[in-house]
């Protein structure tokens, strides 16, 4: 045990979360929000939105809400777990939020705009988990 200038008592070796993980983090449990959000939208709008002719992967509106907030608990809860720093949560949090980029896909030609944003995030996110350095000590 050290004890630091304050008097607070912590375990040595145990550092704070801080830099690239929280803001993966951050990022992550954004996008889940977000896609929380177009889960409610998806579930309330019922059938009023229907998709152009042609396209292959056709669901009821509702059906995609659903697919939605499933991927948002998902992603929330691989959020939580980079949060905590835990191990695994990296390979995990670049598995989820690859899913979460192949639902956003499929649900571009009903949203597109949403789409395309949840994609970036969710891009920025798989590039900051890929390129956090663990090796490298604090600041």
């Amino acid at each position: 045990m050290t004890t630091s200038s304050q008097g607070v008592e912590r375990v040595t070796g145990e550092e704070p979360q801080e830099g690239a993980p929280v803001a993966a983090a951050a990022l992550m449990l954004t996008s889940a929000i977000l896609t929380f959000f177009v889960a409610v939208f998806a579930l309330a709008a019922g059938d009023l939105v229907v998709s152009g002719s042609g396209y292959a992967y056709t669901f009821r509106i509702s059906g995609w809400g659903w697919v939605n907030l499933l991927m948002a608990m998902a992603v929330a809860a691989v959020a939580i777990t980079l949060f905590m720093n835990v191990t695994g949560a990296r390979l995990a949090a670049t598995v989820v939020t690859s899913l979460a980029i192949v639902v956003s896909f499929l649900w571009m030609p009903y949203y597109p705009t949403g789409s395309i944003v949840l994609i970036a995030l969710d891009v920025v996110v798989i590039w900051g988990v890929a390129t956090w350095n663990t090796s490298r000590g604090p600041a």
